[in-house]
């Protein structure tokens, strides 16, 4: 499957995941009132601290961040 990601896309099938993950993320931070650690769960985070910390390896902020500029 990587290889086929990579073919097409020029990126990992983990890389495709994450954005995936991180563009969902996005939205739901700034369309709904849910607390980020509610969404982190519902993303597969067990922990918020692990959601928090791939949040802004993915975009470069923290979910609290990302929030107050959408708002």
């Amino acid at each position: 499957m990587t290889r086929a990601c990579l073919a097409a896309t020029g990126r990992s099938a983990k890389q495709l995941a994450d954005a995936r993950v991180a563009l969902q993320a996005q939205r739901l931070l700034a369309h709904t009132d849910l607390p980020v650690a509610a969404i982190g769960r519902a993303l597969g985070f067990t922990e918020a601290t692990n959601f928090g910390k791939f949040f802004a390896r993915e975009t470069g902020r923290t979910p609290g961040e990302f929030r107050r500029a959408q708002r």
